[in-house]
């Protein structure tokens, strides 16, 4: 096989060696002198330890909690609306939330509701609970309602037993009762009278005048035996109507009885139960009474525009948790309520004194929220106060979920009712850490990242490792950066 040798021209090989010879005139060259240092400024910060947070702001909203419907206890069928506390008032204890004809609904704190009715008579010891003094009366009147009816129908069928006899008697040929055994000898003398006064009669011994006279007396005895059997027979058919009333009106009554037994079994097993009592009693020691607890009462019912009855009724009491701060109105003065009416659900709407923050966050983001993890809030006067989450929703509306923020100070919220203010969720946070400006970072050619530390004597590069980008700055480690040292910041 036969090479091929390339071959130059004799104008490339000049070429060549001159552009050696230019190389190497280049090389033997001593360096060219250092600039001159410039007199602008160099743009530099702090290298700071501290914490470096990574957060993500939200608008929400500043407002109440949420809302409680207050659906009113009427004392009658029905009851107008004469007074209602007015929107954005705040109602404390021993205060009015409305008043319905003329009788006020007060508040009272705790956390039982106003379930039963109690009468504090003078001198008691404890309070009767006027339900089941009421349960027990009608449970006994139920009863007596059997008894009576049940002696009813054994009334009824004794008197149609007595009745189906004599009505047996009456129908046979030899009654043993007295009054069937006259009737029917009256019959058979008038037809004995009659068949002999025919026979004299046919002998010509007797007028046929008589055997009128005699047929008439037969008829009047038979008549006579007819009737007896017929109002036997009328006080046998209501004798059987009122053994039959008698059994429904015990069925009823039985039915109605053990649904008072039932009543009343459930009423006796809240009988223990005085956590209503102890809660009254709290909150009249609160309000400044003193003294037996029925004197108390009395006393509270006279300075609240209540009837000094000894008796707290369940219309009377509104209980709440503390303070409630009223929404809005559902009634209106004048307006008539009806116990039966389901067209009337509640007489206003209230909440808790207690403002808080709720924000619809997105979905994508739901990692920032757990329950107990800190938030700072920003009001619209700029001022920013620590906020807890308290409550994340689960349900998604407009691909969003319901984020609520609590907020310990709230007198830093006095004047704000509601309001738009923004939320900083962290969803990264380093404690202890050195941060410089991400601006101060220099990419090294080999990789990595280096800052420019300001010394003495000019800039020195330094390598540093990266790790949380945060809020324009990032952390930076290494042997070569300390707390304090200062960076230049290419502007």
């Amino acid at each position: 096989m036969i090479k091929l040798r390339p071959m130059l021209s004799g104008g490339a090989i000049a070429v060549a060696a001159g552009a050696v010879a230019i190389a190497g005139f280049v090389w033997l060259q001593p360096p060219p002198p250092a600039a001159a240092p410039t007199l602008a400024p160099i743009a530099t910060a702090e290298v700071i330890l501290g914490a470096l947070v990574d957060s993500k702001t939200v608008t929400g909203t500043l407002g109440y909690s949420e809302l409680t419907a207050l659906r009113p206890t009427l004392a009658g069928a029905s009851a107008m609306v004469t007074a209602l506390a007015p929107v954005g008032a705040v109602v404390t204890r021993g205060e009015p939330l409305y008043r319905l004809d003329g009788q006020p609904a007060i508040l009272f704190y705790g956390s039982a509701p106003q379930h039963r009715t109690l009468r504090f008579d003078a001198g008691a010891t404890a309070p009767v609970w006027v339900e089941l003094e009421q349960s027990e009366a009608a449970l006994a009147a139920a009863d007596l309602t059997v008894e009576l009816e049940t002696r009813r129908r054994a009334d009824a069928e004794a008197r149609r037993a007595e009745l189906e006899a004599r009505l047996a008697d009456a129908g046979s040929s030899t009654p043993a009762l007295p009054e069937f055994v006259e009737l029917n000898s009256a019959v058979t003398l008038a037809a004995a009278k009659l068949a002999r006064v025919k026979q004299l009669s046919a002998a010509e011994l007797t007028p046929s005048a008589e055997i009128a006279a005699a047929e008439t007396e037969l008829a009047r005895a038979r008549a006579a035996l007819a009737a007896a059997i017929r109002s036997l027979t009328r006080d046998l058919a209501a004798a059987g109507l009122d053994a039959v009333t008698a059994r429904v009106a015990i069925a009823d009554a039985t039915v109605k009885r053990d649904a008072l037994a039932e009543t009343h079994r459930a009423l006796l097993a809240r009988a223990d139960d005085d956590a209503d009592i102890v809660q009254l009693a709290d909150n009249l020691a609160a309000l400044g009474y003193a003294g037996p607890l029925a004197e108390q009462v009395r006393a509270w019912q006279g300075a609240s525009g209540l009837p000094v009855t000894g008796s707290v009724e369940i219309s009377q009491l509104v209980i709440s948790e503390g303070p409630v701060h009223v929404a809005a109105h559902d009634a209106s003065i004048g307006e008539t309520l009806l116990a039966a009416s389901a067209e009337r659900s509640s007489i206003l709407d209230y909440s808790s004194t207690t403002k808080l923050v709720t924000v619809p966050l997105a979905v994508a983001d739901q990692a920032l929220a757990a329950v107990g993890r800190a938030v700072t809030i920003t009001l619209p006067d700029d001022r920013r106060v620590a906020g807890t989450i308290s409550e994340v929703g689960s349900v998604v509306q407009d691909g969003n979920i319901e984020v609520t923020v609590t907020i310990a100070d709230q007198a830093a919220l006095e004047g704000l009712e509601v309001a738009s203010v923004d939320v900083d969720f962290v969803s990264e946070r380093r404690d202890g850490v050195l941060s410089v400006p991400v601006a101060a970072l220099l990419a090294r050619p080999e990789g990595g990242f280096a800052v420019e530390r300001v010394e003495s004597a000019g800039m020195r590069l330094v390598p540093v490792e990266t790790g949380l980008f945060a809020a324009g700055r990032v952390e930076v480690g290494g042997d070569g950066i300390a707390a304090g040292d200062r960076v230049s910041v290419p502007g």
